[in-house]
């Protein structure tokens, strides 16, 4: 049932969707070194005078200690987050020749869908292999934000403590920037003094890590470590899920077409004789088997196995036999109980004599007892043959209702 509060206006409006709180995130991580850091990451990026050689040197220098290069994934994440929202990150459709990756709605139609049948066909959550909404829209829908306010706090604190490690850093970082601006309009760049600049900077980075390491600053060294970690993960995650949600979405949409096939008994012989895959067929031949345990009076697990046997003995009139004195209704119990009722010929016999011909199949002990002992002993072994079938008849429903 739709909300129809509100819907008007919703319906009127459009949803302007941004990637303004994640930008707000990288703002208060980008400063000191990483600020300084990103806008190195942001020149390299668009320069057109460096060669791709002088590019890929500076960018190994840069990651001589992959968490003083944080600038870079911040700056990462800025060009990642708005390519969710145009869909380029998603999957080009293989049945058209003009570019077509889906927009973001659609991925999240897309996803919505995961959410569903991931349960239904495989038994856990689309989240629980990264298939839900985290694992495709994570970086704007707050996977990071504890990561990120871990980098703020970590990057701060080292920034307040204005070591001089820290301002060499700086200063080897502002050198190359300044550099690059140099650059503009030229068409060479002076390779001697890229390179020094390039080992100054690795000489200060590799000290500025040994004065964190060894300090009162580790903890945040290893915080940015791990927080760093954790955004790169998820930039990777999305991009590599968005970039098969077309192929993911058809692989479950075949997976569901074929149970719904299962339905029909001359379709499942076709499966049956044409797939070479014994798990698959295992299916289709054991469909009309496990469709028929399945009942919907079994299926209230909220109540303990003990409460569901005495529901259902009571909703079949169980038991139908409570006084072992009345001789002739436990004979007539006897007659059709269905251990008995193949295996024992009780035609033409007496009441006492198929009281006493039951006993005996079902190996109930006689010991000196009269008739009336032989059948309360008989009496108690089918009631609780009764409550035996009814618990088998609720483990078979659990099993078949249960995803393997």
């Amino acid at each position: 049932m739709t909300v129809n509060q509100g819907l008007k206006s919703f319906a009127e409006s459009s949803p302007e969707f941004t990637n303004q709180g994640i930008s707000n995130l990288i703002n208060v991580v980008n400063t000191g070194w990483v600020a300084k850091n990103r806008l190195l990451a942001q020149k390299i990026d668009v320069s057109t005078v460096i060669t791709d050689s002088q590019r890929n040197d500076l960018a190994d220098d840069l990651a001589t200690h992959e968490y003083l290069n944080l600038g870079r994934v911040l700056e990462d994440l800025s060009l990642h987050t708005p390519k969710i929202f145009t869909g380029v990150l998603g999957e080009q459709d293989p049945n058209s020749d003009e570019a077509n990756r889906g927009s973001f709605v659609n991925h999240i139609q897309s996803v919505q869908g995961f959410i569903g049948t991931v349960p239904f066909l495989y038994g856990y959550t689309a989240n629980s292999i990264n298939k839900g909404v985290a694992g495709h829209f994570g970086t704007v829908s707050g996977s990071l934000d504890s990561a990120m306010e871990t980098l703020r706090e970590s990057v701060v604190r080292i920034t307040k403590a204005e070591l001089t490690t820290d301002t060499a850093l700086q200063t080897a970082l502002t050198n190359l920037n300044n550099f690059l601006d140099t650059l503009d309009g030229s068409t060479d760049a002076n390779n001697t003094s890229y390179n020094n600049l390039r080992a100054a900077y690795v000489t200060a980075a590799n000290n500025f890590n040994t004065a964190l390491a060894n300090g009162a600053y580790d903890t945040f060294r290893e915080n940015i470590i791990t927080a760093r970690k954790i955004v790169v993960d998820q930039i990777a995650l999305e991009v590599s899920n968005l970039g098969v949600i077309r192929t993911f979405e058809a692989q479950l949409a075949d997976i569901s077409s074929y149970v719904n096939m299962a339905t029909d008994s001359d379709v499942r012989n076709l499966m049956i004789r044409t797939s070479n895959n014994k798990k698959f067929v295992e299916y289709f031949e054991n469909y009309a088997h496990r469709d028929g345990l399945l009942n919907p009076l079994f299926e209230t697990s909220d109540s303990s196995i003990e409460q569901q046997v005495k529901d259902m003995l009571s909703l079949q009139g169980l038991p139908d036999v409570t006084d072992p004195l009345d001789l002739d209704s436990v004979a007539n119990k006897a007659s059709r109980d269905s251990r008995l009722i193949t295996t024992v010929s009780f035609q033409g016999k007496t009441t006492e004599e198929i009281i006493n011909l039951a006993c005996d199949f079902l190996k109930i002990t006689k010991g000196g007892k009269n008739i009336y002992g032989l059948s309360e002993s008989l009496l108690d072994n089918m009631n609780n043959h009764d409550i035996t079938i009814i618990k088998n008849q609720i483990t078979a429903n659990q099993e078949v209702d249960t995803l393997n």
